[in-house]
């Protein structure tokens, strides 16, 4: 099974994505995670990504679609979550054609949405955990200890384009290269859409009926 969730910065995916892939067992793939971790390495690969997110734009798909490529490539036996990807028409279209070469298929894609006041406030309010990449929101699903990660106690950071001006213009990317996948996906009779208001238990109570009714 290969279920993709997608939507807009801070609708919530990561965290989601995190409950999700325990409960059904599966390996997620995040893109976010993974170019955040070659930005920690201080690679040459990892510099270049850190221009790009740090100017609140989108990493060139060669290298996104790479990552994805390698990922499913080496997971391939098991149920994969991809949480934030593809992000735009161009990786959709390739993360299909490696699908079919390698004879599996996408099940479901859920679109996340909420309003985009609510979403700028969660942005300004998160936080994450450089250790265990555990994100937290102020608004939503604050930690314990101020500033603490729950479960390693590393000192929680804040996203360099976690502020209001890169925030707007991220949604505005977001509008223009993501938003065309509903169509993409609606038109391979596998979109879904679930509202992301409400608590976390709610929206992840949304979420696993949706999957639930393409495995059942």
């Amino acid at each position: 099974m290969m279920v993709l969730l997608f939507g807009p910065p801070g609708v919530g995916k990561g965290t989601q994505a995190n409950l999700l892939s325990e409960r059904y067992k599966s390996t997620k793939f995040s893109i976010g995670d993974m170019l955040r971790d070659e930005v920690a390495s201080k690679s040459e690969l990892g510099t270049k990504i850190a221009q790009y997110l740090n100017h609140g734009a989108l990493v060139p798909d060669d290298i996104i679609s790479a990552f994805a490529r390698q990922f499913i490539e080496k997971h391939k036996a098991d149920d994969i979550l991809l949480d934030g990807f593809p992000r735009n028409m161009n990786q959709a279209q390739n993360l299909i054609s490696d699908l079919n070469r390698l004879s599996l298929s996408l099940k479901v894609a859920i679109e996340m949405h909420l309003n985009e006041t609510e979403l700028i406030k969660r942005l300004i309010n998160r936080r994450y955990c450089p250790q265990c990449n555990k994100i937290y929101n102020y608004v939503t699903n604050p930690p314990h200890q101020e500033q603490v990660c729950d479960i390693c106690k590393t000192t929680l950071i804040k996203r360099s384009d976690d502020n209001e001006k890169l925030i707007r213009k991220r949604l505005g990317v977001y509008e223009k290269e993501t938003q065309p996948l509903v169509g993409f996906y609606k038109a391979h009779r596998i979109y879904e859409r679930a509202e992301a208001t409400g608590s976390q238990e709610e929206v992840f109570k949304k979420l696993s009926n949706i999957i639930n009714a393409y495995t059942n």
